[in-house]
């Protein structure tokens, strides 16, 4: 039986080698450099109670095995698996969303000592007097307002683009400032769990040159055995004593998983299409003072193309 470090050494090197056969050129670097992490963390810092504790390190494997088994899937040409390994490298969900997030919302640094006097003076986060940040509110009124995002199945969690602070408590009086503040934060951690931020321009030239066909694409091959096993007289033997028997059915594909598809460009552009479409291109506009927002759409490129003939090919001519 085999060591449990020789265990986590195999089940590491299959999600890298897993991670190399993604179809898409920013998801092999980041589910790559996530695995590393990940692994890198428990083993360079590990500490005593996780280490002798079978629960927490079943959960741990459980969880890598769910993501090589996701791996797979999206490798094999599985849609969902494969749009959430995109979802997941372009920061549309996960840990990497809220990364940029974080880089979206964080506070400009003041220009001079007047403008650090003001933010010193200026209210505490969710206090009375706080207010978000202007590209929060005006991402989530456009967010809002994009159409394409309910054919995406996403979910609007916000219902109103402010704080929902009631004039009056139950029993007809002010409402208390921790109570306030409480909502407030609420509020605004709703909004943040609802927001596509950004992308950086590096890679969202990369994802736009993906589509339009500019950047070049080449499905990954997967790597194949030296050695090929060698024919074996069972199956002959079980076709001479039973006969044929009944070939493949899409019974696996009826149960909601879906299907495995060939990874072509056309497929991966249906894909790079659909994320982004969640995508928000954010410019400031210095005419009006505020951002610009602009979202893509996903658009029908199965256009019919039939040559229709004149009618008098098809009836005739009138003088004959």
């Amino acid at each position: 039986m085999s060591q449990p470090q020789e265990l986590w050494r195999h089940l590491f090197r299959a999600l890298l080698r897993e991670s190399s056969y993604l179809p898409d050129p920013i998801a092999r670097g980041y589910v790559h450099d996530h695995v590393v992490q990940r692994f890198r963390r428990y083993a360079e810092k590990p500490r005593s109670d996780q280490q002798n504790n079978i629960l927490w390190l079943s959960s741990r494997r459980k969880s890598a095995v769910k993501g090589l088994s996701t791996l797979k899937r999206a490798n094999e040409g599985y849609t969902k698996p494969l749009e959430k390994i995109l979802r997941l490298s372009y920061g549309r969900i996960g840990k990497r969303r809220r990364q940029l997030l974080a880089t979206m919302t964080a506070p400009e640094v003041a220009a001079d000592n007047l403008a650090v006097v003001d933010l010193v003076k200026g209210p505490a986060m969710f206090e009375d007097g706080w207010e978000p940040p202007a590209v929060v509110v005006e991402l989530l009124k456009s967010q809002e307002s994009h159409s394409a995002l309910s054919r995406l199945g996403v979910r609007h969690l916000v219902k109103s683009f402010e704080p929902p602070i009631p004039a009056q408590n139950t029993w007809g009086r002010t409402v208390a400032p921790s109570r306030r503040r409480n909502i407030r934060k609420r509020w605004y951690s709703t909004v943040l769990n609802s927001l596509y931020p950004p992308l950086p321009d590096a890679e969202l030239s990369i994802l736009e040159g993906l589509i339009s066909g500019t950047v070049p694409w080449q499905p990954t091959r997967r790597r194949t055995a030296l050695g090929s096993p060698s024919p074996s007289t069972e199956g002959l033997t079980e076709f001479l004593a039973a006969g044929p028997q009944k070939g493949h059915t899409f019974r696996i594909y009826a149960s909601g998983r879906g299907r495995p598809h060939r990874i072509a460009r056309r497929f991966m552009r249906r894909l790079w299409r659909r994320i982004s479409t969640l995508v928000p291109r954010i410019s400031w506009n210095e005419q009006g003072q505020k951002h610009r927002i602009v979202w893509d759409s996903i658009k029908n490129e199965n256009v019919l193309s039939i040559e229709l003939d004149p009618a008098s090919e098809i009836f005739g001519s009138k003088h004959e």
